[in-house]
């Protein structure tokens, strides 16, 4: 029986003191990766070295999340400036976050932990008052690991 698939979905934030639940419109960047490097395992005839590759630490992605602004809505913003005050370097608190995956009935389709978690940039969107286009805010985040819940 072939798997089922969720056609219409929902992305939200939470989690931390992000003050409650932040619809995500977009989001790129939520990955993991493994460095590779190549370590000398020994010396071939003709003093040739053989190298081999090994895995190396994980190495996060920093994903990026487009997020719709609601009316009077300014959790994302307070978020943003209570991880960052005076944005001095060295002086940052990291969180974790739970970035979830709802379906169209309503249900947890998937859910990952974001361990680590400190912003790193804060964007409004850019805008035109004769188009018709939702305001969004744009956030950066820095992770030192994704981990899937569910």
């Amino acid at each position: 029986m072939p798997a089922e698939y969720s056609v219409s979905s929902s992305f939200s934030l939470s989690g931390g003191t992000l003050g409650g639940q932040i619809a995500v419109k977009s989001f790129s960047g939520l990955k993991m990766d493994v460095e590779v490097s190549s370590n000398c395992v020994g010396n071939q005839q003709g003093g040739k070295k053989k190298l081999e590759p090994r895995p190396g630490p994980t190495k996060p992605g920093q994903p990026t999340f487009v997020c719709p602004i609601p009316k009077g809505d300014k959790k994302l913003a307070d978020w943003w400036k209570k991880l960052n005050p005076n944005a001095q370097t060295g002086n940052y608190t990291t969180e974790d976050l739970m970035f979830t995956f709802a379906g169209d009935g309503g249900g947890v389709h998937a859910q990952w932990q974001l361990k680590g978690v400190f912003p790193m940039s804060y964007q409004v969107s850019d805008a035109d008052s004769g188009a018709a286009e939702l305001a969004a805010e744009t956030i950066q985040l820095c992770i030192t690991e994704i981990e899937r819940m569910q």
